[in-house]
């Protein structure tokens, strides 16, 4: 990313580098970039969000 965002891993595994990243327990799903919906993996343990910069 040029200016830096996040980098969002599951279990040690990077799933998506944004802007922007939410997450609903509720309905077990995380959106990307306030638009792209995903659902969690069912295996999921581990998440982490870490910060990029250029």
């Amino acid at each position: 990313m040029a200016d830096g965002g996040f980098l969002v891993k599951f279990n040690g595994k990077e799933v998506a580098r944004c802007f922007a990243v939410a997450f609903d327990y509720d309905e077990w799903q995380y959106t990307i970039n306030n638009v792209e919906k995903r659902e969690l993996p069912q295996n999921v343990r581990d998440i982490r969000v870490e910060i990029e910069e250029e």
